[in-house]
């Protein structure tokens, strides 16, 4: 997965979830708002820490820690 992928994939998940996040307030759905940006928070910081688990393997092999 390249880092300009991972850009736009957090960009479309923002944009979702704030599309649904106002659909659902404007519906005075404000609990399944909250509900909403948690999730779409979720998968990002999901697809964050794999890239971050990644890098610090990256980083160990190249200073060849453990």
């Amino acid at each position: 997965m390249g880092n300009i992928d991972l850009i736009f994939k957090i960009a479309g998940v923002g944009l979702l979830t704030a599309v649904l996040s106002t659909l659902l307030k404007e519906y005075k759905k404000d609990d399944y708002a909250v509900l909403a940006t948690l999730g779409g928070l979720a998968v990002v910081l999901f697809w964050v820490v794999q890239l971050l688990g990644s890098l610090f393997d990256q980083v160990k092999s190249v200073f060849k820690l453990f």
